[in-house]
């Protein structure tokens, strides 16, 4: 039986671990935490229990499917819930809650802009077609040749998914209201780039979430890590925590053994890395072995870092539901500070989660209330003590002005989250939150790639390679890497 060693038990980890089980191989995980998860984790202080990292869930068609592959439901792990309204959307203009019902959203859009729910169906129409043709062929290309993108059903329908034209000038053709033009642009922050210079085809994900819809695992987001890791561990994985990987031991382009500082070592036949990307090749496999350089790097763009405050809140906060977006300041002001001047904004925009508005078992007394704020932030600072200070008091009063009423005596648990912290946890690239930004030239093929260009026995998986950022997109690439593997070692396996 092959022996494969995966370095990393992020969402990707854990699904390449399951899938390389299922395939035959022998599989042991590594990872530097004490725990599973990498940034889909979580963390408990005095009855509040906070997920630490993602917090939204859409395409839930894609964890349906993980759990399908297995012979498994979604409800035998956890219960899901849609949430009604998806989000609130807070502009300059006015609050907008967003129904999950596309009826309803159509009337609002109507009310807001004259005949743009007309607009609206027709933007979805092709946005769920750019959707199906995205999960049945487009995401599940492991990026390895332009060949593969010579499908008959991709080339047919090349024209319908807007990969030439940004999601702004997409969505302009169809609305001229400026808060429905922010309302579809705003998940291209979330892929780590801006609705200029974020490909057209994304508009599929306002079709996750307005079709898709917004949902929640009772319990916490977390407990899709805890789902994986009990799937992997009825399929045999191993896991080793609290090793953190130092080196990959090179020699005739393969790898022998991964060292650990714990003074372990890991011999396998293969090594799957779910380390971002950069890490290992800058810190694990020496200059002459490594497919990118350090100048490679430097050149991509990167998803921005982020402040994540976690808050516990000895009271209700009656204006928030459980998803919050405040754009009620310049985007565009917001993202040329990220990535034009590299320079934390003065005016950020931020999401506020706040999940004890559908969960109380995440809170110690259900008189209270369990926030996540993240505000995303360059990658070219690391914040100071009052930077962070800043953004705390400015996300406070702001807040307290929609309230209308004193928030912050009523905080009694206080963490914060920032570049530094996404460095030492993950070792994130340039501290980054989310990855490799979904910008044209690097989608699909233009990622770095699955199997390592120079050592014939690794290969990565994670937002950094195909398909991209994301707890969906993770899932998949772990299934990639799994399927080049099963067709690479096929001969032996069993």
């Amino acid at each position: 039986m092959k022996k494969i060693t995966i370095i990393g038990s992020g969402v990707s980890g854990l699904s390449a671990a399951c899938y390389l089980s299922k395939a035959g191989f022998n599989v042991t995980v590594i990872d530097k935490n004490p725990t599973a998860g990498g940034r889909l984790s979580k963390f408990k202080k005095n009855g509040f229990i906070f997920d630490k990292g993602p917090s939204w869930y859409w395409m839930p068609d894609i964890f349906d499917n993980f759990f399908k592959d297995f012979n498994k439901k979604t409800s035998d792990f956890y219960n899901l819930v849609r949430l009604d309204p998806s989000y609130q959307f807070i502009t300059k203009n006015n609050v907008y809650n967003i129904p999950a019902n596309f009826d309803d959203l159509c009337e609002l859009f109507e009310k807001i802009e004259p005949n743009s729910s007309f607009s609206l169906k027709k933007y979805i129409s092709l946005a769920e077609q750019k959707y199906r043709l995205s999960v049945n062929k487009f995401l599940n290309l492991n990026g390895e040749s332009f060949s593969e993108l010579a499908d008959p059903s991709i080339l047919k329908n090349i024209h319908k998914l807007n990969i030439f034209i940004s999601l702004r000038k997409h969505i302009r053709k169809y609305f001229k209201n400026q808060d429905l033009k922010k309302l579809l642009e705003f998940p291209s922050m979330f892929l780590g780039g801006t609705p200029s210079n974020t490909p057209g085809v994304y508009s599929m994900m306002n079709f996750a979430d307005i079709k898709g819809g917004t949902w929640y695992p009772m319990g916490g987001m977390y407990e899709i890590t805890r789902a994986m890791k009990k799937l992997a561990n009825e399929l045999g994985v191993n896991f080793k925590f609290n090793e953190i990987a130092s080196e990959f031991s090179i020699k005739k382009q393969k790898i022998n053994e991964v060292m650990c500082n714990s003074y372990e070592s890991y011999k396998s036949d293969h090594y799957v890395s779910n380390c971002e990307y950069p890490f290992t090749q800058l810190n694990l496999i020496d200059k002459k072995n490594r497919s990118y350089s350090k100048k490679y790097w430097s050149s991509r763009k990167i998803a921005p870092s982020a402040i994540i405050f976690y808050l516990g809140v000895s009271k209700k906060i009656n204006f928030l539901k459980h998803h919050n977006l405040f754009f009620d300041e310049s985007f565009d002001n917001h993202l040329s500070s990220i990535y034009k001047d590299k320079k934390n904004p003065k005016k950020p925009l931020f999401y506020v989660c706040c999940p004890s508005k559908t969960d109380c078992s995440i809170i110690p007394d259900k008189s209270m209330e369990n926030l996540f704020i993240l505000i995303p932030l360059s990658t070219s600072e690391n914040p100071s003590k009052e930077a962070v200070d800043y953004y705390y008091e400015y996300v406070l009063q702001k807040l307290e002005k929609y309230e209308g009423s004193n928030i912050q005596s009523h905080i009694i648990e206080k963490a914060s989250y920032t570049k530094k912290d996404f460095v030492s946890d993950y070792n994130a690239y340039d501290g980054n939150a989310y990855g490799l930004a979904n910008t044209l030239f690097q989608t699909a093929t233009f990622k770095p790639k699955i199997s390592d260009k120079k050592i014939k026995n690794l290969s990565y998986c994670g937002h950094f390679t195909v398909p991209g950022p994301g707890i969906p997109p993770s899932i998949i690439s772990g299934k990639i890497v799994s399927k080049t593997l099963e067709k690479k070692y096929e001969k032996t396996l069993r």
